[in-house]
């Protein structure tokens, strides 16, 4: 479980997050929504060690988020870099094992990976679907399986958590779907606690299990989508959002 117990990050007019206190629980599909980009950025950056909140305390599985606890929150929760880059010519599981902490940059250079480390990447590639494409080379892989690499090379370590900011940016909108449904499927199957960023749309409220919902540096709703859906669907729902909030259909 992630905690967040009156978390605060400030900026130079107000708020990114104000007294925030949410759960972030394991098994789950966790959407983090707000009209403003920079306040649910700011809470994905809090959740996965990027930076220690100036007011308040985040826990990861029971490690606090100070200095000298910032590596461990790190190896707990993985941040999927969507737009990370890829080595063309290079296979899907060398691109794979290349992001491993010891076979990364220069030392990755000197030895061959060990068979268990191999084991390690093929299990990743498997959890997301590209075992069978192992062998080919990045520059083979459509748009969405590269996605998958991303999350592959994510997974090695097997974290408990993992965080994906903006699907619906980085991908289309067929690849940020099936981007979210596979996450989804992670969450459940293997009891990862999932958390992706971005607005209120459809496409996220249809796959998330929970939603947290900031607004002006406020969390203003913590729940199931479906009462989200209904609080933004009323006149004063919508005002409170000063029109910011369109649903997008799917």
């Amino acid at each position: 479980m992630i905690e967040l117990l009156g978390v605060g990050v400030p900026r130079k007019d107000g708020w990114f997050l104000h007294r925030v206190c949410a759960r972030i629980l394991r098994g789950e599909l966790t959407a983090v929504c707000s009209v403003d980009p920079a306040e649910r950025g700011a809470l994905l950056t809090a959740i996965s060690g990027g930076a220690v909140p100036k007011e308040g305390r985040v826990w990861v599985s029971g490690v606090p988020l100070v200095s000298g606890r910032v590596a461990r929150v790190r190896q707990l929760v993985a941040n999927i870099d969507l737009a990370s880059p890829l080595v063309e010519r290079r296979s899907v599981i060398w691109n794979c094992l290349s992001r491993h902490p010891r076979l990364g940059g220069l030392n990755g250079l000197f030895r061959f990976p060990r068979a268990s480390e191999r084991r390690g990447a093929t299990r990743a590639l498997a959890r997301v679907g590209l075992q069978a494409r192992s062998g080919e080379p990045v520059s083979a892989l459509g748009p969405l399986d590269r996605t998958r690499l991303r999350m592959a090379r994510s997974l090695w370590r097997d974290p408990e958590f993992l965080v994906v900011a903006e699907p619906e940016t980085a991908l289309s909108a067929d690849d940020a779907g099936a981007c979210l449904e596979l996450l989804k499927r992670l969450s459940h199957e293997e009891r990862m606690g999932v958390v992706v960023s971005g607005m209120p749309s459809s496409m996220i409220l249809q796959r998330a299990d929970r939603v947290i919902d900031l607004y002006e540096g406020l969390l203003v709703f913590d729940g199931i989508p479906a009462d989200l859906l209904r609080r933004l669907e009323t006149p004063t729902g919508r005002e409170a959002r000063r029109g910011a909030w369109q649903p997008r259909q799917v």
